[in-house]
């Protein structure tokens, strides 16, 4: 995959921002999740195509418009090639197997039918009735690469083609996880049922949304990153929305009047799929380098710098413990 400076696109190699650090997230390539939201919850029962599964605690997921440039990447990269080889460095990813061969006997040779996601994770329809999962850690991301390519020091599993290629997936911290389970076995994973809604679905309405906004009657900056309540929508994108619905993050969720739900249901959908089209958040906005930030991040990591719709100053505070990057100004 070829790469703009701070992207992954088609055709070349793992691109790095200025700054030297991680991949950014490309524009048309397989991407990386750089920000991360937590997510609980415990893998329990027996897979039938990889064995026995062990518990699977505290997973680090990124955020959903990160991961959904990634689906739609690998959608175009591998679906319909079969895989020829896999080799995970750490252990740990694979430990709700009972060992690494495990997972590569479940894989080997197997087709890539399709390429879908639920919530932040990735799921690799093999044509075996049985689906490849991966559960993105804090800070990973998936890069195209040729089969002879060197693994860096951050790759964590390398899947090769038989048709040529290979899939690395990186993993800084080491967070993520991956399995192999039935096709009949993927609601009985907490991971992949969070509770909340997946607002890039269409099952997410303002409807529904103000029912949860009522329901949980907590400072709406808490509300819109908790998974029982929204789906992989993190800091970033918490701070986006609010900053584009013109709302304070300080606001009772239970006290939002009807037209003022409505904006701020707008918001999620226009901050989510804006972010999507853009590639998901890049490096230099997750470090906060105003040169280098793309024009769809307004607030997150601009503390001190004028807001973009009235020039009021940026502040960044603990809204309900958590915090935030708002306009003292124009979010009220």
């Amino acid at each position: 995959m070829r790469s703009r400076p701070r992207a992954h696109e088609e055709g070349g190699r793992t691109g790095r921002s200025r700054r030297g650090g991680a991949p950014s997230a490309g524009r048309r390539g397989i991407t990386r999740g750089r920000h991360a939201v937590r997510g609980r919850g415990v893998v329990a029962g027996v897979a039938a195509c990889g064995g026995r599964r062990r518990p699977l605690e505290g997973v680090l997921v990124t955020q959903l418009p990160e991961v959904e440039v990634a689906r739609k990447s690998l959608e175009r990269e591998i679906v319909g090639k079969r895989i020829k080889s896999v080799e995970v460095k750490t252990t740990a990813l694979v430990r709700h197997h009972r060992n690494r061969p495990e997972l590569y006997r479940a894989l080997d040779g197997r087709k890539i039918d399709a390429v879908s996601r639920r919530g932040t994770a990735l799921l690799l329809d093999l044509d075996d009735d049985c689906t490849f999962v991966l559960l993105m850690g804090e800070h990973s991301w998936i890069a195209s690469e040729t089969a002879s390519a060197s693994p860096g020091r951050s790759v964590q599993m390398v899947t090769t083609f038989t048709t040529g290629g290979a899939l690395h997936y990186h993993d800084v911290t080491k967070t993520g996880a991956m399995l192999v389970l039935a096709d009949t076995e993927l609601a009985s994973v907490p991971e992949l049922t969070p509770g909340g809604v997946d607002p890039l679905a269409d099952t997410f309405t303002w409807q529904a949304f103000n029912q949860k906004l009522v329901e949980w009657a907590r400072p709406l900056r808490n509300v819109l990153t908790d998974f029982q309540v929204l789906v992989g929508l993190g800091d970033t994108y918490a701070d986006e929305v609010l900053w584009t619905a013109g709302l304070s993050g300080a606001r009772p969720s239970q006290r939002l009047s009807a037209q003022e739900v409505r904006r701020l249901y707008r918001s999620v959908l226009e901050v989510l799929h804006e972010a999507v089209k853009q590639g998901g958040a890049t490096e230099a906005e997750a470090e906060g380098d105003e040169e280098e930030s793309d024009p769809f991040i307004n607030v997150y990591r601009r503390a001190g710098q004028a807001c973009r719709r009235c020039r009021t100053p940026i502040r960044h505070e603990k809204i309900g413990g958590e915090l935030s990057y708002f306009c003292p100004a124009c979010q009220t």
